[in-house]
């Protein structure tokens, strides 16, 4: 599970590590874990950022020793799953992926559910994640709830109440109104950052928020259906799933699922065996070499 109680830094979990703690090793390794996992399937989708998120581990265990100075360790980190995003294909532009965030529906179809009861927020995301418009039709679409960038943000957060709401989708981060940090979030999720500096600094910034990767990667699937664009019609909405407490799906049956389980009180961003693996390796390695 995501380490959601520990309360120190990413900084101070690696200076603890270096001095041979091997709890602060093993934290600091889940919460890269999960940082990886919300970069790549954010880029890519669930399936598509697999193997990119599982390379990125494996060269963070074996690399990590050799990051001695603090302030290198998130450029360093940033820099091993930036390169296996590049050999993946770095974004996708377009998906339709059911997982357990979507209670194995079709996401299109269920966020064109959305769109008959908020039409005005889902066409604001369409048209922004979609990128087939003009920054001025953004602004002008925005107005109502806000305007750019910040009424995209809360559109989103509207839309992810209402599908946890109505049809169940088991989303953790769902505030009632928008953090005015995250206001970047949607042009990072949609790929509309001004520069790939931006981007690589924002997705530096989310190393230091859980809160933040976890509520990229339980949307990521929508936000990869929405670049796409939605079908023109809602299918008819399904009952199925409904719960006002939701149920998802046991762990054993997510075969698309390499990371993402949500559960009740808490959500593991990162895969058993990845994050397992990781952290073995550097709490051993830790111990060892520290400790001699």
């Amino acid at each position: 599970m995501m380490q959601a109680t520990e309360s120190r830094s990413t900084r101070d979990l690696f200076k603890d590590w270096r001095h041979g703690d091997a709890s602060a090793g093993q934290a600091m390794a889940q919460r890269f874990a999960d940082w990886y996992y919300a970069i790549a399937t954010s880029r890519l989708g669930e399936s598509g950022g697999r193997a990119a998120c599982e390379a990125a581990c494996g060269k963070f265990s074996q690399g990590i020793v050799g990051v001695t100075e603090v302030r290198n360790l998130v450029p360093w980190a940033h820099e091993q799953v930036a390169d296996e995003l590049v050999r993946a294909g770095s974004r996708a532009r377009d998906g339709d992926e059911a997982n357990a965030y979507t209670l194995h529906q079709s996401p299109k179809a269920i966020l064109a559910q959305a769109r008959v009861a908020l039409p005005v927020e889902v066409a604001l995301l369409e048209a922004c994640y979609g990128g087939r418009v003009t920054t001025d039709d953004i602004d002008r679409m925005s107005e109502p709830l806000g305007g750019n960038p910040l009424g995209i943000l809360r559109a989103r957060y509207r839309v992810k109440a209402w599908l946890r709401e109505q049809l169940g989708i088991p989303f953790e981060v769902t505030p009632s109104e928008p953090n005015l940090d995250r206001a970047p979030l949607p042009l990072y999720e949609s790929g509309r950052m001004a520069t790939p500096a931006e981007e690589t600094s924002f997705e530096h910034w989310m190393i230091s928020d859980l809160d933040l990767c976890r509520d990229i990667a339980e949307f990521a699937q929508f936000a990869l259906a929405l670049r796409g664009g939605l079908p023109l019609s809602a299918p008819a909405p399904s009952t199925a799933h409904r719960s006002a407490t939701p149920t998802p799906a046991p762990v054993e049956n997510r075969d698309a699922a390499p990371v993402a389980a949500a559960a009740a009180g808490g959500v593991a961003l990162v895969g058993v065996a990845v994050a397992v693996v990781v952290a073995i390796v550097l709490v051993a390695v830790g111990v060892m070499v520290l400790s001699s």
